[in-house]
């Protein structure tokens, strides 16, 4: 029989160096799935945005006369209510144009693919259930970057804005932090991965021209 004693096994530091190369060959192949993920849910959370933004115009074309949802504000995922005068109120009959997407009167998803609720702001005389006619301004302004940095407009007079906020959230950069408040002016570029400047919000706006366009064609308007 063999001597047991001259059988070597590895040695501690032998296998030390075969679990780091391994943790680096799993890095390695676990980062490009983790990348193909992000890509994934973004063009996923795009093409939600791309419905929701049909859907605003399948809500206006079955109204009469023509008008868009009121923003939701008590997470039931249905419009609120509106006043005597038409204009959308929360629960304190207080006026808002905006909060989150009214997505089960619109019945499309309620979250992003990262479990947030989708932002949403409407031009208060596109929401009045009295109508909006040709030629009507919208109040809602597309920047490229915040005010504050001196953001110029890249579109403007628009009717209605929906948000993602993207995978990291609220973010806290001056660009994601604009699209967090429930004014007029909203940001929208390209993603930007630098912690003091960071933006991944993904942003869409319906154009008044095309909202008018669809309600012609469909004889809702004039």
């Amino acid at each position: 029989m063999k001597n047991l004693s001259n059988i070597k096994g590895f040695t501690l530091i032998e296998m030390a160096i075969v679990l780091v190369v391994v943790g680096l060959l799993i890095a390695g192949l676990l980062a490009p799935l983790g990348v193909q993920r992000d890509i994934r849910d973004y063009a996923e959370t795009r093409t939600v945005l791309s419905d929701y933004k049909e859907a605003l115009i399948g809500y206006a074309l079955s109204q009469t006369p023509p008008h868009l949802p009121c923003p939701d504000t008590d997470n039931d995922g249905f419009e609120e209510n509106r006043n005597g005068v038409g204009n959308c109120v929360n629960a304190a009959n207080v006026e808002i144009t905006a909060g989150d997407v009214p997505w089960a009167t619109l019945g499309l998803r309620e979250q992003d693919n990262w479990n947030n609720t989708y932002l949403y702001r409407v031009s208060a005389n596109f929401s009045n259930n009295n109508g909006f006619i040709l030629g009507i301004l919208g109040d809602n302004t597309i920047l490229n970057i915040a005010p504050v940095n001196g953001g110029t407009p890249i579109a403007q007079n628009i009717p209605v804005v929906v948000i993602s906020k993207g995978k990291n959230g609220a973010g806290g950069s001056d660009d994601e932090s604009e699209n967090d408040t429930a004014d007029a002016n909203f940001v929208s570029h390209e993603q930007i991965d630098v912690a003091a400047n960071q933006f991944d919000d993904v942003v869409v706006w319906l154009p008044a021209t095309i909202l008018f366009n669809r309600m012609v064609t469909a004889g809702k308007l004039p």
